[in-house]
């Protein structure tokens, strides 16, 4: 078979000349796939020259047309060969795959966002509140860390609902006696928090408001915000130089686009390289010795030796400030190449999905995500940009960005939030 590929008038099309049957369907497969993940959402598949398909190209079909639909986009079959279309009315897919004048739901909300371009990246911005700031709370004293004097009797319990955000060190437990052993990274957006278990699990655990339920955590330390955001950022990179955005450069960007210094952000993105660390124990065990000792260092934390290569989906919470204060001093440090603001970013780590494009609600997407796929791991987002050895930073193609202007409040307004 031959498979020819072209986009015109905001369509991908593939032009397919040959048998669709079991030896093929793979290949077209593979072809779809490539286009979806190049941020195509609109493909036509021309069958004019195709005279048969079997089942398995029947089901490659249909697979594709779900996920595409599943994000907003379509698939159709165009201009079927009379034996390709006998079979699809015989086995009732024609209404579904055949092509049609229906028009996908990003059509509509994609003239609502403004557009603009920096630096070959495409943003598209759509408002989301015209509330005030972003009220930030340092909870916990971070810098004891590096000296091993991290107690559980300094957390609390934290109560995560929609319009809480933040990150941090916690896990899930009622007490500091529950909860120590397992305390990891965490982060919490949208009525869900997720967080990696020091315990000797591999698979970071999640909670998602349901119902009366509302996720909550013991916390050792973290950086968390109430409000609502101003803006969605969507930002494809694919056109640029590059091809990718990295995370200080989007930090960048949505900070003067929103003229502010200071930002809480919430973004889920297609990456292309992650680079970050991981715990591997409970920072509890350190018994006053640093953990960043050498070579104890390897025992504390799991670090990304190279940028990844395989692309996935990332769920990230962060916050950046230009002009930090001294209380704010330890819990944020330097975001990488690209931006002179130092931040904290956490990032929960999915297979591959296609996003959908255009307008999104926080909580759906944020939800969606968690119930459709199996997190791999949440690391703390690092840079790591020295000039020969240097593993980069991470680094994204496409995604949203949602973020508001950010206060954080002064360190006697910060006390642990405490769960009723």
């Amino acid at each position: 078979m031959e498979i020819v590929s072209k986009s015109r008038e905001g369509r991908h099309e593939l032009h397919l000349n040959g048998r669709l049957d079991a030896n093929w369907a793979d290949h077209v497969g593979n072809a779809i796939e490539s286009a979806i993940r190049a941020g195509q959402h609109h493909i036509d598949i021309d069958m004019d020259q195709v005279d048969y398909i079997s089942s398995m190209g029947i089901g490659v079909l249909t697979k594709f047309y779900k996920k595409l639909k599943d994000v907003g986009g379509l698939l159709r079959v165009v201009n079927p060969h009379e034996n390709v279309l006998d079979v699809l009315k015989r086995t009732y897919v024609a209404n579904m795959l055949v092509a049609s004048e229906e028009m996908p739901r990003e059509t509509v909300s994609d003239a609502q966002g403004h557009r603009w371009e920096r630096s070959g990246i495409a943003f598209e911005s759509h408002g989301q509140s015209d509330g005030g700031n972003l009220e930030g709370r340092l909870q916990g004293h971070p810098e004891k860390f590096g000296t091993g004097q991290l107690s559980t009797a300094e957390g609390g319990r934290m109560r995560f609902d929609p319009d809480v955000f933040g990150l941090g060190l916690g896990s899930f437990g009622s007490n500091a006696a529950d909860s120590g052993e397992r305390t990891g990274e965490f982060l919490a957006a949208g009525g869900a928090a997720v967080t990696q278990p020091t315990d000797g699990s591999s698979v970071p655990d999640f909670q998602v408001i349901e119902g009366q339920l509302v996720p909550e955590m013991y916390v050792l330390y973290g950086l968390t915000a109430t409000g609502q955001f101003s803006q969605l950022l969507r930002f494809e990179a694919a056109a640029s130089e590059r091809g990718v955005i990295a995370l200080a450069e989007l930090v960048e960007a949505a900070l003067n686009e929103l003229q502010t210094s200071a930002a809480g952000f919430v973004i889920v993105a297609e990456t292309t390289s992650l680079v970050g660390a991981t715990l591997r124990q409970s920072p509890i065990r350190a018994n006053g010795r640093s953990p960043w000792n050498f070579p104890a260092v390897r025992d504390w934390l799991s670090f990304t030796s190279e940028p990844t290569n395989e692309r996935n989906v990332a769920l990230i919470v962060g916050f950046a400030d230009r002009k930090p204060r001294r209380e704010s001093a330890a819990f944020l440090h330097r975001i990488g190449h690209g931006t002179n603001a130092q931040g904290h970013f956490h990032a929960v780590v999915f297979p591959y999905r296609p996003l959908p494009k255009g307008n999104l609600d926080l909580q759906e997407t944020i939800t969606s995500l968690l119930a459709t796929q199996s997190a791999q791991t949440v690391m703390h987002l690092l840079a790591d940009d020295r000039e020969f050895e240097g593993v980069g930073q991470t680094e994204f193609m496409r995604g949203a960005c949602w973020v508001g202007p950010l206060r954080i409040l002064e360190p006697h307004a910060s006390s642990m939030s405490v769960a009723e």
